[in-house]
This record gives C-alpha cells, structure tokens and sequence, in this order.
C-alpha cells in the first residue's frame, strides 16, 4: 500500500485495489512480528472497496508507522495483542453496534460464510482464510453451502435451455 494517496477519495487503488498480502503477524502477548503459522498463511486476500475507503479514511487521520503497521499507539508502536482485543477492538465492537463478546475470530467466521453465501468456491475460502485445504471449510460451513438440488436442477436446465426439442418448463410427465 505504499503508492496510497492519503487524502483522495478519487486515487486509483480505490476503484480497484490491489491484494493484501499476509506476511507476518505479531506474537501473542508482544509486540514482535513473527512468521505466520503455516505456509498458506502468507496469501493475497483481495481487499473489499469497503475496507479500503476505511483504511484510507483511517490513514487520513493516522498515518501508518514506518514498517506499514496501521493501528499504533500514540508513539508509533504496534498494539500488544492482548491489549488491542480487549480494548480496542471491544470498543470498536460496541461502536459498530455488534453484539458484545463479539471477536475477530467471529469476523473472520463471517468472512467465511459471506463468501460461501455468495456462492464463493470452497477452495477459495480455504485459500482467503490460510487453510491447507477446503476439508476444514468444508467441516465448518458445509450447512451454509447453498441448496446444491435446485442448483444442479437449475445448471442442467439453464444449459439445456438452447435446445429445440427438449421440454421448457414443463413438468415431468409420470
């Protein structure tokens, strides 16, 4: 994000912003960066136009210390992590309106059913979130799956649908 120009609403990222790349995370309880904890944790996630107005607008008033870290203490320093989740992101919950106890682990959740909901492919979910597979996606959102008999109905009909001398819209008949 460093070709980011702060203060315009109308910079190019905006209309169509590159991938984050994931990289590093901070340890529990400190403040120092470490490795991700798998090789697929170091993955692009497309950055929503909604995150990145956000961002922008965030960067306006704060603007990122000199490694690229976004929230910061008033001295330039990341947040310890068990400092930001209980404080800072509890406050932003109860700002945003979300229900109280609401974690980032419950937005990442719903990240992961967004995207599934919106007929997103389970192996792409796996990849957004920095599974090794889909098995794990599959075992934890698999009841959010859309109904896959009126789909399959639907796919084969749509398909077919340019076919002369087979029936449209007409009902089997037994």
């Amino acid at each position: 994000m460093s070709s980011i120009s702060r203060g315009r609403t109308d910079a190019p990222w905006l209309s169509r912003p590159e991938p984050t790349r994931v990289e590093w995370q901070f340890a529990p309880q400190s403040k120092v960066r470490t490795e991700p904890k798998t090789r697929r944790s170091r993955r692009s996630v497309p950055l929503p136009r909604v995150v990145a107005v956000a961002i922008d607008e965030h960067m306006q008033d704060w603007p990122p210390a000199g490694d690229g870290t976004l929230f910061t203490t008033r001295f330039g320093t990341p947040y310890r992590h068990d400092y930001y989740s209980t404080l800072i992101f509890r406050k932003a919950v109860a700002a945003a309106g979300l229900p109280k106890g609401t974690t980032s682990h419950d937005l990442r959740h719903h990240y992961a059913s967004v995207l599934l909901m919106q007929g997103e492919s389970v192996i792409v979910v796996a990849e957004r979130l920095g599974h090794e597979n889909a098995n794990l996606v599959l075992s934890t959102y698999g009841h959010l799956m859309p109904d896959s008999e009126e789909r399959t109905r639907r796919a084969v009909d749509d398909a077919w649908s340019c076919a002369p001398d087979v029936p449209q819209n007409e009902a089997p008949k037994v």
